[in-house]
This record gives C-alpha cells, structure tokens and sequence, in this order.
C-alpha cells in the first residue's frame, strides 16, 4: 500500500461529468507539491460510465456503488474513504472548486495544528457562474472568483472536512444513517471535538473553496413529504445524539485496514467449558466490529486453546503465560488489544447480543467509557437476581467503595492502559482498578440496560477468596479517601443520594431483557435473523430450521430464517448469515409466537414505501394471479413448503359491493396494521 500525505473523496450522484472534471482537476493542481490522490465516489448515478471516464482522464480514482435507493452524502463518502491511502482524509462536494495551493496548505495547517479536524467554509459564487460559464473559462480568473464568491450562512456547512484517518477511524466516518440533505459535516465536526480533536477553522488566503452555481438542492428535497422527513431527521441527530462513535451496528464502508471498535478480553484458567458459552455470547452481538483476546493463565492443560480452536473465528486471538495471576493476564490483555475500547469479560458470565451496542450509546461528551446493569443467575437452577447498579460517579465511590460489575466495563483501551491492574494484589482487582480509575479523574456512564448474565456457582471467587476480596476492597477505600476532609466527605455524600440510580419502571420486564441468553441447559427459546439473502443450503442446527421470505414480482423484499430450540452454537451460525437476531424464550408469558413482524405489516410496509400516502387501501387474500384484483400488488410469503398470498391496491372509495376483505386506513403501515 501506498503511503500519501492526503485523500481527497468527492461524492455524488447523477452529477454532471464535466462539473466534477473541474473540481478534480483543482484538487490536483492545488496538491502543490504534497503527495496526494482523488477518489471520485459514485454513488449509484443512472448512468456511471461518464464519471468513470473521468476519473481515467484525470487519473483518480473511482468507485461506484449501485442498489441504494435514496442519496446519501455521508455513505458516499465513507465509499470513498473505505479505499483511501492518505494520512490525512479530505471530504467535498463535486460543485466545488479549489485554488491553486489550497490542498498544500490544508495539510501544512493539519501537521502544525496536530491532532485537529479542519473545516473550510465554501464560497458562494453568483447565479451568473455556473455551468455555462465555467465551460468557458480556462484558464480561471481566481481574482475575480474571489471578488464574487459570498461566504455560505447556510445549515448544515457543507463543502469541506479534514482529519487524520486515525481519527476518521475512531468515530467510525460520516454517520451512515444520515441521507437525502444535510448536517453530514457539522454532525462530523462536532463527532471529531467529543472524540478530542480540536475543531480548525482554515482561515488563510491562499485557501479557498468556490461553490459552482446550480439549482439549489434543498428547494427539490422539500417538495417531497419523505425529503421534508429526511432533513428533519438529520437536524434531529445533529443536534441531539451526543454520541461520537457511530455506525457501530453495521459500518457498511468499513476500510479493510481499520482496527477493531472494541477488544472484548477474557483472563481464564482451567475454565475451558464455561468459557465456550462466554466466546459464543460475544459471537452474538449486534456489534460485529470487535475482536476478541483470550489470556491463559497458566493452564494445566490445553483445553481453552483448543476451545478457541474450534470456534474457528480470526477475531479470536489466544495468548498463553505461566501462571502469573488474574492481574497480569489482563494486563497482557490491554498491551495485546488493537481495540479503541476494551469491553471487560469474565470466562464464566454471558453477556445479551446488544451489550456492545448499548454501552457504545452511552458514550458520550465527557466519558470514557460505561457501565451497565447485570442479572445474576443460579446455573443450576436458573434462579434470577436483577442487580441494578448505582451509576459510578466520584460521589458515589466515596463513602463505601465499590465498583459496577467488572464484566459490566466498557472503557477506552488507552485509558485502560494508563490505570492497569494492580499485580501485587489477588483479588478485588477491579475495584481497586476503578477507584484508581475515578481518583485520576475519568468519568464513566450508566447505560441504563442490564449487560451481563452473571453466573452463580461454587468455583466462583467471590465464593473461595471472599476473605481476601474484602480487605482488598478496604484498602482500596482508603487509597481513594486519602486527601479527602470530613467537609468533602459530607458534601459527597449529600451528592451521592441525588440521581443515584438509573430509572428502571418494571424489574421483571428489566430483566426479560436479556433471560432468553441464559445457557442452553437452563432453558428452550426460539431465534431468527433478517437474512439478506436465502442461502441455496442450510448450515446444519441443533433446533428445528425454517426460512420464510416475502416476495413481489419474484423478486425477495425480505427473508428471515427462525430456529426452533435454537442453541447458543445455532444462535452463532445464524449471525454469522443474517443480521438482526431476536429471540423467544419457550413457555413463558413473555414469548411470542413470531419474532418478527406479521407478514402483512412487511408487505405494507414495502407497498408503502413510494407509494403516495393518506389514501384507502384495500388487501384481497388470493389464491393465484387470476384471483388478483386489477392494478393490485401482489406479494408471497412462503417457505419450501406452503406460501400464502395477498393482493394490495389503493382504492379512491370503497363501493358498495366490494369484495375487498380488508379495508385500512391511516399514514403508515402501524397505522395501517393497527
């Protein structure tokens, strides 16, 4: 691979060939010198080959990515960014132009600056200075550029971001939920200052950054109820999502070079059973940007290496020491990690598939990481016991100590790394840890869910090393006092009643959260998965398999596959092929005869999704395409062995005589279904 001083991404669709011509070749000749590339990134336009010529004249490079209905600027990008070389990432717009030593300066700016995101304001040239114009002009008169361009006011900035790709990896790029107009860049920029790097306003005459005249795109976006919708999401996220890291889910650009979101460690010793259903547990998550880091600690045996062996997953890495002590292997743990967060197991526990995903939430301005709530479990019985813990504040720690469950952790790995165990002591290492943690001044969330099946049985160490926790704990209460004045005591103490817990409304429900991930043997649920598309054969399951898919016109509108008596091994398998898992636990009050949506509701949903709104619908259940109603939708769903089929159409009124046998009114498909 290449190493380049700067990427430059320019992003569209159905953008004219010669408009982004222009702009490349200004980002080209603007390099100035620095060692530099173009990515032009084509976003499913109608027709690619011009834009692809383009960049062969040019010599950029190009990308293309077809399917995606609707324009989204922020996934564009990230197209682009997924095949970029440079140190310093740069986004644009193909309606823009660049002076001549304006690249240059950018990343002179950027290596002065250090760590910093740079943001440049466009300028707006007149109505007379579009198209028609520039095809006129060559060389360009950069003066009267100058003289004519207006500094945009406008929402959302637009125009230009520069940041360090270690940056853009570790908010994960442009936030991907994010389409059809706006706030791409001001949600970037204040994504980049929560993550730490300054926010760089280019101020300097040699850079400049022209917007070229067309129809404003905002004024199309609004005549649509679904564009109107889109802008009001994206200024929802930008101005309320506190978050910084997005995209955890699914980061559909993900470069191939970019380090795991979260390293998920395990410190064991001759647990080798209990820790299979651990490793599957984290194989199960929403969050499938992780890696994973077995310690041994002196094993009598090699049972966990052949254990990790046989779950045959390249995210598993295995590292095996003499017998050195819990602290230490997690020590090793931290030094061996790749991952921006450390997310903290203990090899007997479980934790729900949308731990990752919760904890990751929660990090926002002002914390390092978080922490959450756990139900503990009898691994004989399958007794519940829901701990919900206080949120881990200074104030909180003060007058008894304490730490929220160590397997509840989900904390930044440098930050991690500058705490480290304690290696002289054996037991209470995690609230000696976390005391530490809060004394150095990190503060640390509650995300307010329960992540963590805490396993309850006799080789636990609360059980066999009680003793030695408890003057551990006393010890590290002392270290964390030291300093502190009856006064400071009292006040926070006073401090620590306020907001001491996160809100939990029902314990049961809290708790049947997460209960259909206990271990095999305690219980029977039901699992499915979204699949984005039907495999020609099944992986084998221990349960019972099915997949059901919806069609219209032939062609696939959505799949799922559900597993009767689904294992925590067939749970694994269905991750690995789809996306989205539910699950159902066997003969309670809380299961549910579908983990998914009635099949009519996704069929209206589908039908829905262009069609106008506000109007009847009538649905006509049919045997055949001879039984449909005329101008109806058809659509099947079915598996290997019997289908069912509904005809929908809208309907100005509904006549007297009408076979129709459903009538539904409202604006979506909730409100139709309901």
């Amino acid at each position: 691979m290449e190493n380049l001083d700067v990427s430059v991404v320019i992003g569209f669709r159905d953008w004219g060939a010669e408009r982004i011509r222009r702009s490349a070749l200004s980002i080209i000749e603007s390099f100035d010198g620095v060692h530099g590339e173009v990515i032009i990134s084509d976003y499913g336009s109608s027709d690619p080959e011009p834009a692809r010529q383009v960049a062969e004249d040019v010599g950029a490079k190009y990308v293309y990515t077809p399917g995606d209905p609707v324009w989204s600027r922020s996934r564009a990008l990230n197209a682009g960014f997924a095949i970029a070389d440079g140190e310093l990432l740069i986004s644009t717009d193909a309606d823009m132009l660049f002076s001549p030593r304006a690249m240059r300066r950018i990343v002179e700016t950027a290596r002065e600056a250090e760590h910093c995101a740079l943001f440049l304001q466009c300028r707006d040239l007149p109505e007379s200075m579009g198209d028609d114009y520039f095809a006129t002009q060559s060389p360009l008169d950069w003066d009267h550029l100058e003289r004519e361009g207006r500094l945009r006011p406008r929402w959302g900035m637009g125009g230009m971001m520069a940041i360090p790709a270690t940056g853009y990896e570790k908010i994960r790029g442009f936030d991907e939920r994010l389409h059809t107009y706006g706030g791409e860049d001001l949600d970037f920029a204040q994504r980049a200052r929560r993550a730490g790097y300054q926010t760089v306003w280019v101020d300097d005459p040699d850079v400049r950054m022209f917007h070229m005249w067309h129809p404003p795109t905002l004024r199309t976006v609004e005549q649509s109820e679904a564009g109107r919708e889109a802008v009001k999401f994206n200024k929802d996220v930008v101005y309320n999502d506190k978050t910084f890291t997005r995209n955890t889910t699914h980061w559909r650009f993900r470069p191939e070079s970019a380090i795991p979101l979260v390293s998920v460690v395990f410190a064991t010793r001759n647990r080798a059973d209990l820790l299979a259903e651990s490793l599957r547990s984290v194989l199960i998550q929403t969050v499938q940007d992780f890696e994973i880091l077995v310690v041994d600690d002196g094993p009598d045996d090699d049972s966990t290496e052949r254990v990790v062996s046989a779950l045959d997953d390249p995210r598993i890495r295995y590292f095996r020491q003499e017998r050195l002590g819990i602290s230490a292997a997690r020590n090793l743990a931290l030094d061996e990690s790749r991952g921006f967060y450390t997310a903290v197991m203990d090899d007997d526990d479980l934790m729900p598939p949308r731990r990752l995903e919760w904890q990751l939430a929660a990090v926002t301005t002002g914390f390092v990481g978080s922490a959450g709530s756990f139900v503990n479990f009898d691994d004989e019985t399958g007794e519940l016991e829901l701990i919900v813990s206080r949120r881990p504040t200074f104030a909180q720690a003060a007058e008894k100590g304490g730490a929220p469950g160590h397997g509840t952790w989900l904390i930044r790995t440098d930050v991690m790394r500058s705490i480290r165990y304690d290696e002289s002591i054996s037991s209470g290492v995690d609230n000696n840890f976390f005391l530490r943690l809060l004394r150095s001044g990190y503060k640390i969330s509650h995300c307010g869910k329960p992540v963590l099946l805490r396993r309850r049985h006799n080789k636990q160490v609360t059980a066999v090393d009680g003793a030695n926790q408890g003057d551990s704990a006393k010890q590290a209460l002392q270290y964390f006092q030291f300093g502190l004045s009856n006064w400071h005591k009292t006040k926070l103490a006073e401090e620590a009643k306020v907001d001491a817990y996160p809100p939990v409304e029902d314990r049961e429900e809290f708790t049947h959260m997460i209960d259909a991930y206990l271990p095999d043997h305690l219980i029977v649920r039901n699992a499915t998965v979204q699949l984005t598309e039907i495999p020609a054969h099944l992986p084998s399951f221990d349960g019972t398999a099915q997949v059901r898919s919806l069609t219209r016109d032939g062609q696939t509108v959505k799949a799922h596959l559900t597993v009767k008596s689904a294992s925590y091994p067939d749970m694994v398998t269905m991750t690995r092929i789809g996306y989205d898992l539910k699950t159902d636990v066997v003969g309670t009050d809380t299961a549910s005869d579908a983990t998914t949506l009635p099949w009519e509701l996704e069929a209206l949903n589908d039908y829905l999704h262009e069609a106008p709104e506000g109007q009847l619908i009538t649905v006509h259940q049919v045997t055949s395409q001879a039984t449909a109603p005329r101008d109806s939708q058809l659509y099947f769903m079915g598996d290997a062995g019997a289908s069912d089929a509904i005809a929908i159409s809208h309907s100005g009124s509904l006549q007297e005589n009408s076979t129709t046998q459903w009538l539904i009114i409202g604006r979506n498909a909730e409100e139709y279904w309901a």
